[in-house]
């Protein structure tokens, strides 16, 4: 039986967002070199009513919410169900875009209750490697990928708020974290041939998760490896936003 590979695509402009350039590259890699099948969800599609706060989820056995009329159950349903979770989204003011933060809350009765514990290691010393939630509904061998894009050249500062969000909620080494930069510039003004390369890069990584079941750091560095340099991509910013109202797909 084919394994499934579940994309939750959280960018706002859906089918035309820039994440889903190398997203889909990264997938047609893991499906050219694997038995697998895909199902893209487009997160600002459907009908998420947001969390009350009451955390009864906490108090049922298998987490659910007690809200059933929207499409959140059914979609838990398919994150619990797939063998590799891969969240499509460009980074919003150093976090994740807004639908997919409603979605999230919704979707807390999936890790364990936090009951005010503290990560072992003491305050000084925390072991990040010990999640303080952790996921309590997983299909076993199951691979959470965040792929998401920025503008920017430096991931290793704005990913930082990501990075320990998720460090605390699913613990470090948990999930992979694919930072892809320059994505805007690349999308609106790199041409063909750049975004061809990016493609490559990506879907090499996928092929590679599909071969060995892991993703090496040497891949990751690869496909977070600026496309541009500084002074060329300096460049392209500023012609981007002199033509910022230029493209009807900007909005």
């Amino acid at each position: 039986m084919a394994k499934k590979i579940l994309i939750m695509v959280a960018s706002p402009k859906n089918e035309r967002s820039g994440t889903l350039i190398p997203t889909k590259a990264f997938v047609d890699g893991m499906l050219e070199n694997g038995d697998y099948e895909s199902e893209y969800v487009f997160i600002d599609r459907l009908n998420i009513k947001p969390c009350r706060g009451c955390l009864t989820c906490w108090g049922r056995p298998d987490g659910s919410c007690f809200i059933k009329d929207d499409d959140v159950p059914e979609t838990r349903k398919k994150l619990e169900e797939a063998d590799v979770v891969i969240w499509s989204f460009p980074l919003f003011l150093f976090s994740i875009p807004g639908q997919m933060k409603v979605l999230l809350d919704r979707i807390v009765g999936m890790v364990h209750p936090y009951m005010g514990q503290k990560l072992s290691g003491g305050n000084s010393t925390p072991d990040m490697n010990k999640p303080m939630h952790g996921l309590q509904h997983q299909k076993p061998g199951q691979k959470i990928i965040l792929l998401s894009s920025c503008a920017w050249m430096d991931i290793d500062v704005v990913y930082e708020p990501i990075k320990k969000q998720f460090d605390i909620i699913l613990g470090r080494g948990k999930y992979y974290l694919i930072a892809c930069p320059q994505m805007r510039a690349l999308h609106h003004r790199g041409g063909e041939r750049r975004l061809n390369m990016l493609r490559k890069r990506y879907a090499a990584g996928g092929a590679e998760l599909a071969k060995t079941d892991a993703i090496s750091k040497e891949a990751i560095d690869l496909m977070q490896k600026p496309i541009f340099g500084e002074d060329a991509y300096v460049t392209l910013v500023t012609e981007f936003v002199t033509h910022m109202f230029d493209r009807d797909d900007n909005f």
